[in-house]
């Protein structure tokens, strides 16, 4: 476990750290920066497409060495932040279930959301996601529905670029075009994914903002969603509420039109409910 005083030797690595990587087979050094800067990529690669993954796919993602990998994973997994699966690769460690819930605590999320989301239980096939914006990702908190086992592409604790979602969406609009395009941009790098188009994307932000929700398509599960931003007295966006509904439903209008009217409603009132931070 990472001991109280933080220091990088109780991470693995040391002051300095030795790499291959020169023709006559001396090392070079590795400064502690580095290896937390890649140690925090290969923790950024796993995600609900990637929850379990070899060194080989690790460095594939990252574009970092196969040894050096190798060697930050068993640190992680001394620190418990990976865990290894036998035959199978590394996987997020439990030590990113406090962690993560003193984040989630301190923003208040999930206690401002709490029983607002049965505002959508009324309408069939209707499910409500609550997610939380994290730097240029969404990361879905909760989700509730009308039914059970309803066919979604949304998987709770999983992260996924803000941009491609409809809550997410919201959320950065609600933002300066300045700082969302920074967002986006650095998580863009961290999953080695092309940027979008930053005319286009936003356009599309201006577009959701002037709105005040976005929408995403009919999905492969037959199924739509729109999207509202949540944003705290200080009027800053902290995450997003969502719901998904099938095709035929939202094409209604007076169905589309309830639904929207409820999204607004819910994400406001979350909003007021979050508590005052003062840090």
């Amino acid at each position: 476990m990472i001991g109280p005083s933080g220091s990088s030797a109780e991470f693995g690595w040391s002051t300095s750290m030795e790499a291959p990587g020169e023709p006559d087979g001396r090392h070079r050094k590795v400064s502690p920066v580095s290896s937390v800067l890649k140690a925090t990529r290969i923790l950024h690669s796993f995600n609900a497409v990637a929850p379990c993954q070899s060194l080989r796919q690790i460095a594939t993602r990252t574009g970092i060495p196969r040894t050096t990998v190798h060697g930050l994973c068993v640190a992680l997994v001394q620190a418990e932040m990976l865990e290894l699966v036998p035959g199978r690769g590394y996987r997020l460690g439990p030590a990113f279930i406090g962690l993560g819930g003193q984040v989630i605590e301190r923003v208040g999320l999930l206690d401002a959301a709490k029983d607002v989301g049965k505002r959508f239980v009324r309408f069939d096939q209707v499910e409500a996601h609550l997610a939380q914006l994290v730097g240029g990702w969404i990361v879905y908190l909760d989700r509730t529905s009308s039914l059970w086992r309803l066919p979604t592409d949304v998987h709770m604790g999983s992260r996924v670029l803000a941009h491609t979602t409809d809550c997410g969406r919201a959320a950065l609009a609600a933002l300066a075009p300045e700082e969302a395009w920074r967002r986006i941009a650095v998580a863009c790098e961290a999953e080695c994914q092309p940027a979008p188009d930053r005319q286009a994307l936003e356009a599309d932000l201006a577009e959701v903002k002037r709105r005040g929700f976005a929408t995403v398509p009919a999905q492969r599960s037959g199924r739509a969603s729109v999207g509202a931003a949540i944003t705290n007295r200080a009027a800053v966006p902290v995450g997003g509420v969502s719901i998904s509904a099938p095709v035929d439903a939202l094409r209604r209008r007076d169905v589309f039109d309830e639904l929207v009217k409820d999204l607004l409603l819910v994400a406001t009132t979350i909003g007021r409910r979050l508590p005052h931070l003062t840090e």
